[in-house]
């Protein structure tokens, strides 16, 4: 009655509001536009059936109407509910074929032809073709290959363990809860693994963990409990992995202790024998969970590898960004427990996924550009790539050392008093001051007028003074009676809400707004606004390098087309945003697509609290209507208006 892909169709039209253009649902499903409105033309036809109506709007898109709800739940979200669990495999997202393509290499004992997978996964062999491209490129992250073998197929060739970590890395479906939490839950395709197995395993690593009092997350216990399924799986196919390490018993002494015992008790229940090597294998992945004990943490030598990065970290969050953790002993010792079994992880290829990414690099921007920071600390140590998965675990700790500070301090305005009449009326108007303005005010110091000069005014945010000041300097200046009268205390007042309605100022300029650039990759975008701001003497004729270095820590693509590239480190003297817009989506970060590349740029010195600047600029590009009109915008003054109009 209904074709795969007209009940694909009709997914999208059930899960947007918005009309849909055909030529986005072709890209999805791999197919020609002229495919699309075919299938869309028999859909229609028999849309009365399901209670449903579809409304084909000039220059929009296709949109669902519901005219029969009590139809449309009997028939049509029945029709949904069934696209995927038919004899054919039908991923619409590029990802999920990509993750189930890369399964079946790594678990299938025989080569696999093209044609094959066309068949399973219901696409067109130029979609499989791009599909097999990111899948080689995820492979040879692990210094795996994809060989054709002629006649007979494609098959994954390289080292046992590569193809182990390959499988674990990307074998789970991390996905959120309805109540907002994280749940983990395993591929799909309950073929890959026995249900059964993996809670024993589950259990018996439990059992273990308690013995000797160890800590060890929820997810790392998932991970942990996979990877000795993968062992078992592989032990029981004939495919034992290579020797990683020599002596990591005397190296790993609590770690060996465990791992022996659990696997004993696996080899117990499955039947099967684990060689030295298998046993060196769980190690290896005991030593990426966080198996320090709390009371082990006091005793790291001063010369510890671990202390020395923290420290390191530390000091380049307080240089770089002016933010003083030295007592944070909380911070300390969570960056400790974390670092110790994350060096572990990245010294074995262990990079594992966070589920938590992109919900911190969109909640706690300023965190996860602080932790990208910090980790530099280990990339230089370790000389290699600590990846973004890595980055956000380490935002988190810095995340909540942000909140604590954020609470712990009011934000009130920096004041400077200068005064000339003597130490006697500066007094009595600081202690004035201090009385009626104690909550919004921080006074910092009384100075002479002739001492202003020597002052670093650059965390100031506002001079009150008895006498005019005739200098052009750049904080505001107010000027009052010494004395402080009722017209001085109602200007001070007024002052100071505007000074505190300053975060609604507009961060874009005209000059800095470019449209429908046509553009092939993202590195040419951000040269091309970086030099643009080279001309306007606004950055220096390096920043593009910094910007670029940032990028290559971990992609700044935010979903919805948008991505928000920033130097490593503030370098600009003021805050503010250059925005691009191209003619077309590029490639971002794999399948990942941007048409919308807003520049950010903030003030170099002490950066204060910037997450309401971040929270505007968040709150305008997860804006899926406002991304669209950007995108379709004929002027700089056009975007400009777009955003000012929002409700914020």
């Amino acid at each position: 009655m209904f074709t795969k892909r007209q009940k694909a169709i009709l997914s999208f039209l059930v899960q947007n509001k918005d009309p849909i253009p055909a030529e986005w649902m072709a890209r999805q499903l791999g197919v020609s536009d002229r495919t699309v409105r075919d299938e869309l033309k028999g859909l229609r036809l028999q849309s009365h059936v399901l209670g449903v109506k579809i409304e084909s709007i000039r220059g929009k898109g296709y949109k669902l109407e519901i005219q029969d709800v009590e139809r449309f739940q009997k028939m049509g979200l029945l029709l949904i509910k069934n696209l995927h669990v038919e004899n054919q495999t039908y991923l619409l997202e590029q990802n999920d074929r990509v993750i189930y393509i890369l399964k079946k290499f790594l678990l299938e004992k025989r080569p696999i032809k093209l044609e094959s997978l066309e068949e399973e996964l219901f696409v067109s062999k130029p979609t499989i073709q791009s599909d097999l491209k990111i899948v080689r490129e995820i492979l040879q992250k692990y210094k795996l290959k994809l060989t054709v073998r002629p006649r007979h197929g494609m098959v994954v060739e390289g080292e046992e363990y590569m193809k182990r970590l390959c499988l674990s890395n990307y074998i789970l479906h991390r996905h959120h809860g309805h109540n907002g939490g994280t749940k983990i839950a395993f591929f799909e395709n309950e073929d890959v693994f026995d249900r059964n197995l993996l809670t024993d395993i589950k259990e018996i690593i439990i059992k273990k963990v308690n013995e000797y009092n160890i800590e060890i997350s929820d997810i790392a216990l998932e991970n942990l409990t996979i990877h000795i399924a993968i062992a078992c799986k592989r032990i029981q196919e004939g495919f034992i992995i290579g020797d990683i390490q020599h002596n990591m018993n005397r190296k790993y002494p609590l770690e060996y202790l465990v791992a022996t015992e659990i696997i004993k008790e696996v080899e117990h229940l499955t039947g099967l024998t684990f060689p030295q090597a298998e046993i060196n294998y769980v190690i290896v992945h005991l030593l990426g969970t966080k198996l320090i004990q709390q009371e082990t943490l006091e005793e790291f030598s001063e010369y510890d590898e671990v202390k020395s990065i923290v420290q390191c970290m530390l000091e380049q969050l307080r240089e770089k960004l002016g933010w003083d953790f030295s007592d944070d002993t909380e911070l300390i010792q969570g960056l400790t427990l974390h670092i110790r079994p994350a060096m572990n992880r990245l010294r074995y290829k262990m990079n594992i996924r966070n589920p938590l990414l992109d919900e911190v690099k969109t909640k706690y921007t300023s965190a996860f550009e602080g932790a990208v920071i910090a980790s530099k600390c280990i990339s230089d140590y370790l000389d290699m790539e600590v990846g973004e998965h890595e980055i956000a675990y380490i935002a988190l700790h810095i995340g909540v050392a942000l909140e604590k500070r954020k609470n712990n301090e009011k934000k009130k305005l920096r004041v400077i008093i200068v005064c000339a009449s003597g130490v006697g009326s500066a007094k009595l108007l600081f202690y004035r001051l201090q009385r009626l303005f104690n909550d919004e005010i921080e006074i910092v110091s009384s100075t002479n007028y002739y001492q202003l000069r020597d002052w670093d005014l650059s965390s100031i945010d506002l001079i009150i003074s008895t006498i005019p000041i005739q200098e052009n300097i750049a904080v505001p200046v107010l000027v009052v009676s010494p004395l402080l009268n009722e017209q001085d205390i109602g200007e001070i007042r007024r002052r100071l809400l505007d000074m505190k309605a300053r975060d609604k100022e507009n961060y874009l300029d005209e000059s800095r707004v470019f449209i429908h650039k046509d553009f092939e990759d993202k590195e040419s975008v951000i040269r091309f606004i970086c030099q643009e701001l080279y001309k306007q003497g606004l950055v220096s004729e390096y920043y593009v390098n910094s910007v670029l270095e940032r990028e290559s820590l971990a992609p700044t693509n935010f979903g919805n087309l948008v991505a928000i590239p920033h130097p490593l480190v503030p370098e600009t003297e003021e805050t503010f945003w250059a925005m691009c817009t191209l003619k077309r989506p590029i490639e971002w970060h794999g399948e990942q697509k941007v048409q919308v590349v807003c520049l950010l740029n903030i003030k170099k010195g002490p950066t204060g609290n910037l997450e309401k600047m971040y929270q505007k600029l968040l709150d305008i590009l997860e804006d899926k209507t406002i991304v669209r009109k950007i995108v379709k915008s004929q002027s700089p003054k056009e975007i400009i208006e777009i955003i000012n109009s929002m409700k914020r």
